[in-house]
């Protein structure tokens, strides 16, 4: 190239040159598919196929992994209204960092065999000491249960606690006035133990305290074993917390509400053939798997439904069996209705 030639201008760069596809025409008619493949593969330098299988390789692993941390939420609350997850300090904390408030509901419970109190409070779960505590609190924590009122409080040697239930403690803070008492978990304040040695345990019920037998439901009947079979009594950490109905030998339904929130299956069991929770209690059933309606709202009474699968199916001997259509319909005529209870 002499002195005043003009340089040469540089190609512009194309991905049909980097793959080598200049030479590649295309007829207006529209041709084989398998033979343009044919085409396109024979054109193609086999010394990028390792660099396309290993840019592919690293598209999806790069998408696996962002999506796994993006839907992780080990060690955190995650938000049932959507896939937020929030640090379990969060919780119960007076603001509401889900879309629909759950992270605010649900922070006070009562657990194990003597139904101890606790409430959620600096990012676990903690049994309430009986020090400054004061009856009237208990309709405080009763109301945060869904109760109107309460039967009583009383307290529990820790000694006598489940070993779960003994890590964590919390206490009423005695410097809050009474009429500020009114969510237990911004009430308290974090204890290493209970310097009474003693728990609070609560009792809950929507009637009051019975004085001999008054029926629950107006004008019903005390039923006799094996008169309603599909009924069910669903506990949560061996504490009744509500009824369902069998409709296969491995699923339960029941209420939305029982579930929302508590959807751990393992925190679950099932009891079946009683129709008293003072019977004595038969072998539990595990629960495998918690599915509750999508569009379920906590502060709306629609689509308040929700199934429970068994870790393994129900064996029917007279005392439990299904719920049918057809046995429904035989026993209770047209405009009529069910309502069934545990006592």
């Amino acid at each position: 190239m002499g002195e005043n030639d003009p340089p040469a201008t540089e190609a512009p760069f194309s991905f049909r040159s980097l793959f080598g596809l200049d030479d590649l025409t295309i007829s207006p008619v529209v041709p084989d598919a398998d033979a343009v493949a044919a085409q396109i593969l024979s054109l193609l330098p086999l010394k990028f196929f390792p660099i396309i299988v290993v840019g592919i390789i690293a598209l999806i692993l790069a998408l696996a992994i962002g999506l796994g941390v993006h839907f992780d939420c080990s060690g955190k609350y995650r938000c049932r209204s959507s896939f937020k997850c929030i640090e379990l300090a969060a919780r119960c904390d007076g603001v509401s960092d889900c879309r629909d408030a759950e992270d605010e509901f649900r922070c006070v419970r009562v657990s194990g065999q003597h139904a101890v109190l606790q409430v959620f409070a600096a990012a676990s779960w903690r049994t309430m000491c009986s020090d400054d505590w004061k009856g009237h609190y208990a309709r405080v924590a009763c109301a945060q249960l869904g109760f109107p009122s309460y039967v009583s409080s009383d307290n529990l040697r820790v000694d006598s606690l489940e070993e779960q239930f003994r890590g964590d403690f919390a206490s009423i803070n005695h410097l809050l006035p009474d009429d500020k008492v009114t969510a237990l978990h911004h009430s308290v304040y974090v204890r290493e133990g209970c310097a009474s040695g003693h728990v609070v345990t609560v009792k809950c019920t929507v009637c009051g305290l019975r004085t001999g037998y008054s029926p629950r439901i107006v004008g019903g009947n005390v039923s006799s074993l094996a008169q309603w079979p599909w009924q069910v009594s669903l506990q949560f950490q061996g504490y009744h917390l509500c009824g369902g109905s069998v409709i296969t030998p491995l699923w339960i339904v029941t209420a939305a509400h029982c579930v929302y929130d508590l959807y751990r299956p393992k925190s679950w069991t099932i009891q079946v053939g009683l129709i008293s929770l003072l019977d004595s209690p038969e072998p539990s059933h595990l629960v495998e798997k918690i599915i509750y309606h999508s569009k379920y709202k906590p502060k709306r009474l629609g689509h308040d439904i929700a199934l429970m699968k068994l870790a393994g199916p129900l064996t029917f001997n007279g005392m439990s069996g299904l719920l049918r259509h057809s046995i429904a319909s035989h026993l209770f005529p047209e405009n009529s209705s069910l309502v069934e209870s545990f006592l």
